[in-house]
């Protein structure tokens, strides 16, 4: 527990830095473990939907997973308005459909391409920022995809070269990922974020149970098997309510360039996990193509921050 300083009349509180660095590290590692949840669900997923239909799956989840956030929000439920209520649903419906391509394209590729291919949403978003926001991307961000690209190319390989329908899938999910990130930035400001992660889980859970009432032959499963529980767990426990807690609590207390860095750890997990627990096999080609994926969602991010200590660094050379 993190001492709460002095008393009022003691004066103005002033927080340590080392207790400032301490929070910090401390809330990094919380979002490190978040992206294990995250790889790990990638080949839970994969033996999960081969029992029991997708989206009945994707309902059970986020059924689950919105009770679990309903109870983090508590009161904050109240605070959010009708405006409020409609962006969140609209974010929900980006993230379903996030999801939805996801888990499809995991039927049809393997563990370890889901998980290189889903991180391509941190190169998308700089590109999507100009025509949704208004903001050009940056030289960085155009680096980022040349690399990316590379390594989609190496990631894929075949002869003849093609990608399969679920790289395809995955890849479309990367992108409505990155819509949801700028919905976040666009339409988030003023109101509680676990009020919104609830309606954004919720209206996941409506319509992945209302499609697979209305396209799938059952939706509540006809075995419960060790894979299928241990699947719903992680995903609806930890790869979501425990996730959404640790991003709304802690990802403040650590600047957007190291959290998004943190982020790019999400596709090696899944690789790790996916070699490990399903027993999959990469290549030399395919593990180049997953580390330039890697590596450009790194350039990306810290383009930005390379130019800005550059340009500091040539003011004080001419200054002096």
């Amino acid at each position: 527990m993190i001492p709460a300083g002095p008393p009022a009349e003691a004066g103005p509180i002033k927080t340590h830095p080392m207790k400032l660095d301490n929070r910090r590290s401390l809330a990094e590692f919380l979002l490190l473990t978040v992206t294990v949840f995250w790889g790990g669900t990638f080949p839970m997923v994969k033996d999960a939907v081969a029992e029991i239909p997708v989206l009945s799956f994707l309902g059970l989840r986020f059924a689950l997973a919105a009770l679990l956030l309903a109870l983090l929000a508590g009161r904050r439920l109240g605070s959010l308005d009708a405006r409020g209520i409609r962006r969140g649903i609209l974010l929900g419906c980006l993230l379903f459909l996030s999801f939805l391509f996801q888990t499809f394209g995991l039927r049809l590729t393997s563990a370890a391409n889901a998980g290189f291919l889903t991180g391509l949403n941190v190169v998308w978003v700089p590109l999507l920022a100009g025509p949704v926001l208004k903001k050009p991307p940056a030289a960085g961000a155009r680096f980022g995809v040349g690399l990316a690209l590379i390594g989609l190319l190496l990631l894929t390989w075949h002869t003849p070269w093609h990608l399969n329908p679920g790289d395809i899938l995955v890849v479309i999910c990367s992108i409505f990922i990155a819509l949801h990130v700028l919905g976040l930035d666009a339409l988030t400001c003023g109101y509680d974020g676990r009020a919104l992660a609830f309606v954004q889980i919720a209206t996941m859970a409506v319509l992945s149970l209302g499609g697979s009432l209305a396209f799938e032959p059952s939706t509540w499963p006809t075995a419960w098997s060790a894979t299928l529980v241990w699947a719903l767990i992680i995903t609806a426990v930890f790869a979501t309510g425990y996730a959404f807690w640790v991003m709304t609590a802690f990802q403040r207390l650590t600047t957007p360039t190291r959290a998004a860095l943190i982020y790019t750890m999400e596709p090696v997990f899944a690789a790790l996990f996916s070699v490990v627990l399903a027993g999959e096999h990469l290549g030399a080609l395919a593990w180049a193509g997953g580390g330039l994926i890697v590596l450009g969602m790194v350039a990306a991010e810290l383009w930005p921050v390379l130019t800005e200590i550059l340009f500091a660094r040539s003011i004080t050379t001419g200054q002096k």
